[in-house]
């Protein structure tokens, strides 16, 4: 396996092993808004990986990297802003 192919083979482990973390809290009695803030934080970080390491973004232009670095955690801050919205309304 090249250094590469060996890298991207840790990273998909990684969110392998954050999918199953994402239902083990949900399936260990967590529930309401802690347990789904916790999983779009861990759902956060796969896209995460997933840009970076598979899209390639890590090569990206500085302005483009922040661009999808911003995308990402505007997108898990809105959905955890209506998760805390709608749990008190």
């Amino acid at each position: 396996m090249t250094r590469f192919t060996h890298g991207l083979a840790l990273v998909w482990g990684l969110t392998c092993a954050l999918t199953i973390a994402s239902v083990g809290f949900v399936e260990s009695g967590w529930r309401g808004e802690l347990a789904s803030i916790v999983v779009v934080l861990l759902a956060a970080a796969k896209s995460r990986l997933v840009i970076v390491h598979y899209m390639e973004a890590r090569r990206a232009a500085r302005h483009w990297r922040m661009l999808y670095e911003g995308w990402n955690v505007v997108a898990a801050g809105a959905i955890i802003a209506g998760l805390l919205v709608g749990a008190r309304g």
